[in-house]
């Protein structure tokens, strides 16, 4: 079907150059908007550290934040040293759950000190296997602050879903292990159908007359086409809709694009309006962490008809949540999901997942990607 021509833009929007794309492309100096670096650190919990030092001016609550730093760190190392697998999920829950408090913190969320309730939870009407096991997500009340509801609003500045989550619809959310999740399910076309698409580019374009800025998402055709995709479908299975129009892209005619449909607007510089149009992007992208250049690899998530849909960051954490469940109060239960069938995408998930959120948070803790430093 025929798509509307894509706008004509410029892509260098800052300082005559274009950048690469990033949930922080963009840092405020005291002047003006500038654009951001990464930065490399071989283990994260210094840069933590640090962020928690630079953004947290009251002395109390600081302390507090570095002591959940430290707590966080224990158990992470814990997890990572421990000698059976069964162990290491609850360890990793413990971890961030100490990080999403210290992070709460540093993004001014009050009440983190204190009686907090997790604000997840097992439902065990729901029964404990992959296929029938949902987690209750518990508000924040004025009396009782909801740990991972006060992280969800730090990183996404709104509250966390509300009601049950199946895990069912959780765990395909994992980037790395996402195959080894569909060599889980059935055989229907629909559930073994990839639902990680890599993005193959992610610009910004402006245009200088009519001062709006905006961005454009870039997948390969002959990649959709090798997993069953339709253009509109995945612009609607991607939660792209309507915010995102297909159009014809001149550039490349091997190239699906994805043109943010209504342009922000900016008055003096389009780097002034850059983090704006990320936002919109953000809860629609995944995102893995690697430690060569590009080093962040972008995809959208292509959900099934009425699933769940979580941030990236969530989708790791809940699922460490449930295995931990599982392991203090379910330990049976818990072998049984790690020698199943599923049993191989939980093995890799622990093996990867952890150390990828672990980065992502640091991240959040400067808003600066932080990837791990290749040193010889």
């Amino acid at each position: 079907m025929p798509y509307r021509p894509a706008r004509n833009g410029d892509s260098h929007v800052v300082s005559n150059r274009e950048l690469p794309f990033s949930f922080f492309m963009m840092r405020k100096t005291t002047r003006r908007w500038g654009a951001h670096s990464i930065l490399y650190a071989a283990e994260p919990w210094g840069v933590i550290a640090r962020g928690v030092r630079k953004h947290v001016q009251s002395g109390r609550e600081q302390e507090a934040a570095s002591s959940f730093v430290r707590q966080a760190r224990e158990y992470f190392t814990a997890a990572e040293r421990a000698a059976t697998i069964e162990t290491r999920p609850l360890l990793y829950y413990y971890s961030f759950l100490n990080l999403g408090k210290a992070l709460s913190i540093v993004r001014g969320r009050p009440n983190l000190v204190g009686k907090v309730h997790h604000g997840i939870g097992a439902s065990g009407a729901a029964g404990h296997d992959v296929s029938t096991a949902e987690l209750a997500c518990i508000a924040t009340r004025p009396t009782l602050p909801s740990a991972v509801d006060e992280l969800h609003r730090a990183i996404e500045e709104v509250p966390a879903p509300r009601g049950n989550l199946p895990v069912r619809d959780i765990i395909p959310q994992s980037v790395v292990a996402h195959r080894m999740w569909r060599e889980a399910v059935g055989t229907g076309a629909d559930a073994r159908k990839e639902r990680f698409l890599a993005t193959s580019g992610i610009e910004l374009r402006h245009d200088p007359g009519t001062k709006e800025i905006w961005s454009v998402v870039k997948f390969r055709r002959d990649t959709l086409q090798a997993q069953g995709r339709g253009h509109k479908e995945t612009l609607d299975a991607a939660s792209f809709s309507p915010d995102f129009d297909i159009v014809q892209d001149s550039d490349n005619a091997e190239i699906l694009t994805f043109e943010q449909s209504v342009p922000v607007g900016y008055t003096d510089r389009p780097a002034d309006k850059v983090m704006d149009v990320v936002h919109l992007l953000r809860s629609r992208l995944w995102q893995t962490v690697i430690a060569n250049p590009p080093y962040r690899k972008f995809y959208v998530y292509l959900s099934a008809g009425g699933e769940v849909r979580l941030p990236h960051w969530y989708s790791i954490y809940a699922t460490t949540y449930w295995l931990g469940s599982l392991t203090r109060y379910q330990p049976v239960e818990l072998l049984e999901n790690l020698n199943g069938e599923h049993g191989a995408f939980f093995t890799e998930f622990l093996a990867t997942q952890p150390n990828q959120l672990l980065y992502l948070l640091a991240s959040e803790f400067i808003q600066q990607d932080v990837t791990h430093a290749t040193v010889v």
